[in-house]
């Protein structure tokens, strides 16, 4: 069996601070970065993965409206 882990695809993450793949991802595996001081509403930077965390489930990828997660 092949594990994948998830790839957030910067080209199309709008770094939402809602995002749908943290707030679905039931490890709690997939972490959204602070607010940003220079754009209110979006964060920092794009979202990142706790690889420890992580139960490659896909949950992430279903979740993210963007399609910027991918199981790689």
């Amino acid at each position: 069996m092949i594990l994948k882990i998830p790839w957030v695809d910067r080209t199309r993450c709008t770094r939402e601070l809602d995002c749908k793949a943290a707030k679905y991802c039931k490890k709690g595996a997939f972490k959204v970065q602070p607010e940003s001081e220079d754009e209110p509403g979006k964060a920092r930077d794009f979202p990142w993965v706790d690889l420890e965390q992580c139960k490659q489930c896909g949950d992430c990828e279903k979740a993210c409206t963007e399609r910027a997660v991918k199981m790689v």
